[in-house]
């Protein structure tokens, strides 16, 4: 692939200087422009090992706000990066709406480390290359606007530049930099590169490569692929708005698009004596307690999502499995409605953040899954977005499970007779009343409209790698001790799981 661009490509001083500043006078407006359109773009730059990445940045900042950029240098892992999947750094360094983010190196060249240390025939994993592809498109069918350039030199030219590095930087040794010695390599680097940049080369986030021996050359190729991008994305962005606010219709509106099945076969009499509850608990909470150092041991995360109807029990259940967990290595993350900064993200930013390090517990009371039930029943998003989001979950989730976390996805399922009576109870007892609100029984009100987007959502996101429980939960005793019942086979899974792959691994 790369044999077909010309490196002797070469731009003279006077031309480059008669170019430059009307460039970077664009850039600069097409900034302004996209912050006031909230439009979010990413810059990615890889590169040969002394291709001229940071001076190719340093030069782009000089047209740009520095109060609407940011530059993220892909470094060693840091502990906590080390801790998490591989693509979280990259997702928790996404920009927010109207803002730039500029990859100094970026989720390819963590790719290439990995593939290098992790196997001997240094062969990409199964499933990585089709991760980054996943992860790019959610975030361009979001709105972000994906610039990714690798600037290209020969192996002769590194070599050239490597001489003149080592002679002005006696202190440099090869060993300073961040790849593996077997990525040193250009010409074993070579065909790795090209396959990685053939297969991610798709057209919500195209590869441009840039011909790098004269720099004047590069900066100014740069600059205009980069305004053509933005351009281009402007001109586009009238049509996908007219697109966009016709499908912006409310749930309430339309009829129920799919037969309620699922949740209509649950047997909700199911139910616990206090005396047996109480046995039980006492049992479980020590095997949960003894579970989570195995999992701090053996380095496992574990995420538990709890959705639910409204005073089906959640707080409770949450209550009694974070007691039995040492709140060290463990947390619930309560989640409400998306602060500012949250909403001028893609919606599962502000989940991704959240999630557990290796060993860690993290107990999420409500989710992502917002985005189809109350975003979708309320009309915070358009209808083409909430279709959308079914996908994006699974994807995310079966990146999650990849990567060696054990996930537990659990619904509370009530029916309206016991809703009504706890809300009413609620109501009458002091030390419950702030459990009730306005909101409640208007979303109560809706209640065929959830029912319908709940299915929906069981159906299209229960998985075999990341399937929903559903807990009959009309009695608080038998849902308590059915979710801790579930989370120690989970748990317990989850380690064998480990243990198998670590064995293979040795």
């Amino acid at each position: 692939m790369f044999e077909k661009f010309d490196l002797d490509q070469t731009l003279d001083k006077n031309t480059y200087d008669s170019l430059i500043q009307e460039l970077r006078d664009r850039i600069g407006v097409l900034q302004r422009e996209f912050r006031d359109k909230q439009i979010p773009v990413i810059i990615v730059f890889e590169g040969w090992r002394f291709s001229g990445i940071s001076g190719t940045i340093n030069r782009l900042t000089y047209a740009l706000d520095p109060r609407g950029f940011r530059v993220h240098p892909m470094l060693q892992l840091n502990e906590v990066e080390r801790a998490h999947p591989m693509l979280w750094r990259s997702w928790v360094n996404t920009p927010s709406k109207g803002q730039i983010a500029i990859f100094d190196r970026s989720w390819y060249t963590d790719t290439l480390i990995a593939c290098a240390e992790g196997n001997k025939k240094n062969l990409f994993s199964p499933g990585c290359i089709q991760d980054i592809i996943n992860m790019e498109e959610q975030l361009a069918d979001d709105g972000s606007v994906i610039i990714k350039f690798f600037l290209h030199i020969s192996k002769k030219e590194q070599k050239k530049r490597l001489k003149k590095f080592q002679k002005e930087h006696p202190e440099f040794s090869e060993n300073d930099s961040r790849a593996p010695k077997k990525l040193r390599n250009y010409d074993n680097a070579l065909p790795k590169l090209e396959m990685l940049i053939a297969e991610t080369d798709i057209e919500k986030a195209p590869w441009t490569v840039v011909e790098g021996t004269d720099r004047r050359f590069a900066i100014v190729k740069v600059y205009e692929t980069i305004i053509a991008r933005m351009e281009d994305a402007l001109n586009r962005r009238p049509v996908l708005e007219t697109k966009s606010a016709k499908k912006k219709v409310r749930a309430a509106e339309k009829g129920p698009d799919v037969q309620s099945s699922i949740l209509h076969t649950i047997d909700l009499k199911k139910s616990l004596s206090e005396e047996e509850y109480n046995k039980r608990l006492a049992e479980c909470e020590q095997q949960v307690h003894e579970l989570q150092y195995s999992v701090h041991d053996k380095k496992v995360p574990v995420v538990i999502l709890f959705e639910g109807w409204d005073a089906a029990g959640k707080g409770g259940a949450i209550i009694r499995l974070d007691r039995a967990l040492n709140p060290r290595c463990s947390v619930v993350e309560p989640i409400a409605a998306p602060t500012p900064d949250e909403k001028n993200h893609h919606y599962l930013w502000r989940f991704i953040r959240r999630l557990p390090m290796a060993g860690d517990i993290t107990i999420f009371d409500r989710t992502w899954y917002g985005r189809v039930l109350v975003e979708r029943v309320e009309g915070f998003c358009t209808e083409q977005e909430w279709q959308r989001a079914y996908h994006e979950i699974n994807v995310m989730e079966d990146y999650l499970v990849r990567s060696g976390a054990v996930l537990i996805k659990f619904w509370l399922q009530i029916d309206e007779e016991t809703q009504l009576a706890r809300f009413k109870e609620r109501e009458t007892d002091p030390l419950k009343k702030y459990k009730i609100t306005d909101e409640d029984w208007r979303n109560r009100e809706k209640w065929d409209l959830y029912d319908t987007a709940i299915d929906a959502m069981l159906e299209k996101t229960s998985t075999p790698i990341a399937p929903w429980i559903i807990v009959e939960s009309n009695d608080k005793y038998y849902s308590r001790i059915k979710i801790l019942d579930a989370v120690i086979e989970k748990i317990r899974a989850g380690i064998s799981k480990h243990k198998k792959k670590a064995g293979k691994m040795d």
